[in-house]
C-alpha cells in the first residue's frame, strides 16, 4: 500500500509542457479569426456597399422624392414642430445623397413649413376659427419643398403638402 502512495505523488508533480504550446496556438487562431472577420467586414462595407451612410439613387428626381418622404418622417417625429412651433414658421434640413455609379455627393434641401391646423373629419370645431392644437398633432398642415441638385447643374424641385 505504501508503494501506491509514492507512485501517485510523483505523477502529481510532473510539469505539463504542452500548456504553453496550447496558449500560443489559441492566440494564433484568434488572430487568424480576427483577420477573416475584418476581411468580411471590409467586403460588406466597401466592396458590396451594403452599409452606407449616404443613400444612393438612380436619378435626381428619385432623390428629391425621397427627400419629401424624409420630410414626412421628420414631421412624424415632431422635429419641425419643436423647432418652428407656430404657423408660418419654416425649418430647413439637408439630405446628402449619391447617384448610382457616381462617387460624388450631392445635396437635397428640404424646407418644412408649419402652415396651421385644420379640424380632422369627425371632430368638433370650437369657436369661430379652429386654432387650438389637437393632441398627437392631428390636423396639422405642413408644406414640404424639396430641391435636389445633381450633376451638370440639374435641379429638381418638388412641392408637397402633408396633413397629419
Amino acid at each position: 500500500m505504501g508503494g501506491n502512495r509514492a507512485s501517485n505523488s510523483i505523477n502529481e508533480y510532473k510539469i505539463n509542457k504542452e500548456k504553453g504550446a496550447t496558449l500560443i496556438f489559441a492566440i494564433a487562431v484568434a488572430v487568424i479569426v480576427m483577420i477573416v472577420l475584418g476581411g468580411i467586414y471590409y467586403m460588406l462595407t466597401r466592396a458590396f456597399q451594403t452599409s452606407q451612410d449616404i443613400k444612393t439613387y438612380t436619378s435626381v428626381k428619385e432623390a428629391a422624392e425621397s427627400a419629401v418622404k424624409y420630410g414626412v418622417v421628420l414631421i412624424n417625429q415632431n422635429k419641425p414642430y419643436d423647432e418652428a412651433g407656430m404657423p408660418g414658421k419654416c425649418t430647413e434640413y439637408t439630405m446628402d445623397y449619391k447617384l448610382f455609379e457616381s462617387r460624388d455627393t450631392y445635396k437635397a434641401n428640404i424646407q418644412i413649413c408649419f402652415l396651421g391646423y385644420q379640424a380632422p373629419p369627425g371632430t368638433e370645431a370650437q369657436g369661430v376659427t379652429y386654432s387650438k392644437a389637437i393632441s398627437g398633432g392631428k390636423g396639422e398642415i405642413y408644406s414640404i419643398v424639396s430641391e435636389a441638385e445633381g450633376p451638370n447643374n440639374t435641379k429638381v424641385r418638388i412641392e408637397a403638402s402633408y396633413i397629419r
